[in-house]
């Protein structure tokens, strides 16, 4: 969703928002948020519902690695 020519890309299941200058960035902004959000909980012991794939204007992809890790995607500057 585009925005005062910001993107902003939301997960309303953890009420995560990211805003980027282009879909691209909200894109990689919101999957790093994700992955910290993962790392965090295993790290805590908290127990999360796993997925595999994420829904982007209705198409499906997937973001696990191989090994079925969700892997860091480096910040934009």
């Amino acid at each position: 969703m585009a925005q005062n020519n910001e993107f902003i890309a939301n997960c309303p299941e953890l009420d995560i928002s990211c805003y980027g200058a282009d879909r691209g960035e909200a894109i990689r902004r919101i999957h790093n948020v994700l992955f910290f959000y993962i790392q965090s909980a295993k790290e805590l012991g908290l127990e999360i519902e796993s997925f595999d794939s994420i829904s982007i204007e209705g198409e499906q992809k997937s973001i696990v690695d191989e090994d079925g890790f969700l892997p860091a995607i480096p910040n934009v500057h």
